[in-house]
């Protein structure tokens, strides 16, 4: 026994409406500051200030990490300061100039679930640094630890990180057992049946026509 058409009709409107509540429900894909660049500005908004009122000085910083340092050589040089690094040499008849000396104690990047396939995201950046004048005496001797964090898709894990530094990766989260079984479930559902009643529709309709 066949359902009316008005009945069929209706079913595969239904059918339908779940897929599109499904594909609405998905999180929009959009641009996403990397683990490299959140990094970058942790270490800005820690150092930036140190040297605020020396306009000449050197620069020592780790190997570690070295978008680091050139985060920081940018931002300084756009605000006028002239740097030396460790490997620059300095010849002046006057004293050396004031030494920056930063460490990195911590580096991490963790992810937490945060939804149907989404996730929290926290980078984390830790650093000690000395700030030592032309004169030797000690200027600062300081830490800071600071943090950021977002929400992303999870399918953007692998566009955030970058393969050659370790620090910038991490594990995904666990997965939902909702979301890894009963979903696909669901959205397999309603795709045979919306194409069952579509092709049961043209089948109603040909024989109308006959």
């Amino acid at each position: 026994m066949q359902a009316p058409h008005g009945t069929t009709k209706l079913l595969v409107r239904a059918a339908i409406g779940v897929l599109c509540l499904w594909s609405w429900g998905l999180p929009a894909g959009q641009a996403q500051t990397t683990n490299l660049a959140a990094y970058q500005d942790l270490a800005v908004r820690c150092l930036v200030d140190v040297p605020d009122t020396v306009q000449v000085f050197r620069l020592d910083a780790p190997e570690q990490m070295p978008y680091l340092r050139a985060a920081l050589v940018e931002r300084w040089q756009a605000e006028g300061h002239t740097l030396y690094l460790a490997d620059s040499s300095f010849q002046s008849p006057g004293p050396p100039p004031p030494r920056l000396r930063y460490e990195i104690e911590q580096a991490r990047v963790a992810y937490a679930r945060a939804g149907r396939r989404q996730m929290d995201r926290t980078v984390t950046l830790g650093l000690r640094y000395t700030f030592i004048g032309s004169d030797g005496r000690l200027l600062r001797d300081d830490r800071c630890l600071d943090t950021f964090t977002d929400t992303l898709r999870r399918a953007d894990q692998a566009a955030i990180q970058t393969d050659a530094f370790p620090e910038t990766q991490a594990e995904p989260p666990p997965g939902n057992w909702r979301r890894r079984f009963l979903e696909p479930a669901v959205l397999a559902a309603a795709t045979a049946v919306t194409l069952f009643l579509f092709f049961n529709l043209r089948s109603e309709r040909t024989d109308d026509e006959l």
